[in-house]
């Protein structure tokens, strides 16, 4: 098994929670008090979340993009904007998170098969709408900041010094479907990512996966994303063994019945152990692994075998950590202590 360096480990987390205004890391206030070993320190803190106040503060950087863009873009097409990303899922694991601000043609909107014939079909060209809307865009960020970068596929970045914060515009359009027609309700409304090189659509759901994800957070007592956080500071730390995205990981916790995750005062191993039984079963079964969907029910992001290596090393990591803790819990003076974080 993985030989776990808790105190570096621990410095790591404490360095991705830290506040340069008021020196200190956002983590309880019991932390590195030596009330408890290392091993149970690192468990309990990387399952907590960032401070809401530090969460505002990115929402507020993806906000003042939104409005440079809004008072200078000069395109035929109004635009509308939304947010994603961990930060909007509550499972962010550092303090200076990035966020996705979607930047949306909202003139008009692609329609599922389901609502067709399409009764006023647009006369335009949108491949050069959006197009029109990255350039603008740039240019637009280029005057307000100073690191402006344009290399990706589907968006542009930029780094707010003052607010400390990368914001990733993110270029799409409306993809409207009967239920969210039938509704209203934007669970059900989809988006079609646009691959510039390419000059490809990409159909998401980042609101249902937004709100499914924060739906489980809630039935849980917030346990899924305890969950979710600890084994992305595993992957954090982990030097790069853990070849697996933030989605997967969130995938492979949302899966899990809610009575596994449900957390009540000092659940943080229950919750591992559930983690881990779970990773074994994909591990062991490969047609449960594959039958997996994503919180949003449209996707199936474990069918390729190329996920075992980063599962096992997960899991690796993972049952070290369950196991140094678990010791930790046979001696009573620790378990008092425990109670008392």
């Amino acid at each position: 098994m993985a030989n776990l360096n808790y105190e570096r480990r621990l410095t790591n987390l404490s360095a991705r929670r830290f506040d340069e205004e008021i020196w200190k890391a956002d983590l309880s206030e019991s932390y590195g008090k030596s009330i408890l070993p290392k091993n149970l320190e690192y468990l309990i803190e990387s399952m907590r979340p960032i401070g809401k106040k530090y969460n505002d503060v990115t929402l507020k950087a993806a906000t003042n993009v939104e409005n440079h863009l809004e008072q200078t873009l000069n395109l035929k097409f109004s635009r509308v904007y939304r947010t994603q990303g961990s930060v909007m899922t509550e499972t962010n694991i550092m303090l200076h998170s990035d966020i996705d601000l979607l930047t949306i043609v909202n003139g008009y909107y692609y329609q599922a098969p389901a609502l067709h014939p399409i009764l006023s079909p647009y006369a335009g060209e949108p491949d050069d709408d959006i197009i029109d809307l990255r350039a603008q865009a740039t240019e637009i960020m280029e005057r307000r900041y100073d690191e402006v970068d344009k290399s990706g596929k589907k968006c542009i970045s930029i780094y707010n010094k003052n607010l400390r914060r990368k914001v990733d515009i993110v270029f799409s359009f409306w993809y409207d479907t009967k239920p969210y027609v039938d509704s209203n309700d934007e669970y059900y409304r989809g988006v079609y990512l646009y691959d510039f090189p390419a000059r490809r659509k990409e159909l998401d759901y980042p609101f249902a996966h937004i709100r499914s994800v924060t739906n489980k957070g809630v039935a849980t007592n917030d346990g899924s994303r305890k969950g979710i956080r600890l084994i992305k500071t595993l992957k954090a730390d982990s030097e790069d063994r853990i070849k697996l995205s933030s989605f997967e990981l969130t995938c492979v916790v949302h899966a899990i019945e809610n009575g596994n995750l449900f957390y009540q005062n000092r659940d943080e191993l229950k919750i591992a152990i559930n983690i881990s039984a779970q990773i074994d079963k994909m591990l062991s079964d490969s047609a449960y692994r594959k039958s997996l969907k994503s919180p949003n029910g449209t996707e199936y992001p474990f069918t390729s075998d190329d996920c075992l290596t980063g599962l096992r090393n997960l899991k690796e990591d993972l049952d070290q950590l369950i196991k140094d803790c678990g010791g930790e819990l046979n001696n009573f003076l620790t378990k008092r202590s425990l109670l008392l974080y």
